[in-house]
């Protein structure tokens, strides 16, 4: 397999990079603004509903969207369930 770096910067790689910026600034400025939802969606039954129906629904769209989307909520769900001693030696 060969790597050129016309295939790197090809217009659909550069229009997913932009678009994952894009979506982390916009998530960051929502979490910014009201943190609340944040924890609403982590703490809540109704949250986890939501964002399974949301991975789910990602799944049945595009196979590695979906898989992307459970990873990310993993991460966040055990950041929202960690206490701030386990920062402190």
């Amino acid at each position: 397999m060969s790597f050129s770096l016309d295939d790197f910067f090809s217009r659909k790689n550069v229009n997913m990079v932009v678009g994952l910026i894009t979506l982390l600034v916009v998530l960051w400025i929502v979490f910014f603004a009201v943190p609340d939802l944040f924890v609403s969606l982590f703490k809540t039954g109704l949250g986890n509903l939501i964002l399974v129906s949301f991975i789910a629904l990602a799944t049945m769209y595009d196979m590695n969207m979906g898989i992307g989307l459970a990873i990310v909520f993993v991460i966040l769900w055990r950041f929202s369930h960690m206490n701030p001693e386990q920062f402190i030696l």
